[in-house]
């Protein structure tokens, strides 16, 4: 779900459209950077990761936002995910 709000903007809100990012102002790009945590550490196994790994996040923000047809490749991988997943229940 966080790379489907990552697309979308509002998706988790019911009440609210869905739409796509509108551009950045360098300030808007700076504020999130700053607001953004620079590491976290594993609290159990992840995978082969031992618990108190260490990772470095490098927070990255574009001005534009991706183009409409990413968006919808973005969307058909989302779809296609939930359609197998549902079969693979099924």
């Amino acid at each position: 779900m966080s790379w489907a709000s990552y697309l979308f903007n509002n998706i988790n809100e019911k009440s609210n459209p869905v739409t796509n990012l509108a551009p950045c102002t360098d300030e808007e790009i700076a504020e999130r950077i700053r607001a953004s945590i620079n590491s976290y550490a594993t609290e159990s196994n992840e995978d082969t990761f031992k618990p108190d790994t260490v990772f470095e996040s490098f927070h990255y923000q574009a001005r534009i936002p991706i183009s409409d047809r990413a968006l919808l490749a973005g969307f058909l991988m989302l779809w296609l995910k939930c359609l197998c997943s549902a079969n693979a229940t099924a």
